[in-house]
C-alpha cells in the first residue's frame, strides 16, 4: 500500500500551490479582478507551502480553478497546465474514494473507510506529475507574472 506516497504527493501539491499566481484578460493590472482574487488567495497558497491543513485543499483547488479561468492571455497557457494537473489529481482522489478531508486521516496513519487501497498508487502517480519540469516551469512563470503584474509575492 502506498499511502505515504499519496500523502507525499498531497504535500508536494500543497507546496506547489504556494509558488503559483496569475492576471486578467490581456495583462490585467493590479486593479483587475484576477489580481484582486490572487491577492485574496495569497495567504492560502502561502499557508500550503508551509504544510498547513491538507483538509483545506478543496477550497484551495476551487480558488486555483477560478484564477485559471480569470488568467490574462499572457499567462493563460501556464495556468491551463497547472489547472489540468489539478483536475487530474482531483479525479485520482475521487477514483481512490478519498476526499480532501481524508488526507488528514492518512497523514495520521489511518486509512479512511471506503478507500480503495489499490487505487492509492494511482493517486501517488498522478501527484508525482506535479513535480515535472513542465509543471515547475509553468509555476515559476505564474509566480513571476503575479509579482510583476499584480504585486503579489507567491514565493514565500
Amino acid at each position: 500500500m502506498r499511502i505515504p506516497m499519496a500523502l507525499a504527493g498531497a504535500v508536494l501539491l500543497a507546496s506547489t500551490l504556494g509558488a503559483c499566481g496569475g492576471g486578467d484578460s490581456g495583462s490585467g493590472g493590479e486593479d483587475s479582478s484576477y489580481c484582486k482574487d490572487l491577492k485574496k488567495a495569497e495567504k492560502t497558497f502561502n499557508d500550503f507551502s508551509s504544510g498547513s491543513d491538507l483538509g483545506q485543499l478543496d477550497a484551495a483547488f476551487k480558488t486555483f480553478h477560478k484564477l485559471a479561468d480569470e488568467a490574462p492571455s499572457d499567462i493563460e497557457k501556464d495556468w491551463k497546465k497547472l489547472d489540468g494537473a489539478i483536475d487530474t489529481v482531483e479525479k485520482a482522489l475521487k477514483d481512490a474514494g478519498l476526499t480532501f478531508a481524508d488526507l488528514e486521516k492518512i497523514q495520521a496513519g489511518q486509512v479512511p473507510e471506503g478507500v480503495d487501497p489499490s487505487k492509492l498508487s494511482g493517486l501517488a502517480s498522478e501527484m508525482t506529475k506535479l513535480s515535472s519540469a513542465d509543471f515547475t516551469e509553468a509555476s515559476k512563470s505564474i509566480e513571476k507574472h503575479a509579482k510583476k503584474t499584480c504585486k503579489v509575492d507567491l514565493s514565500s
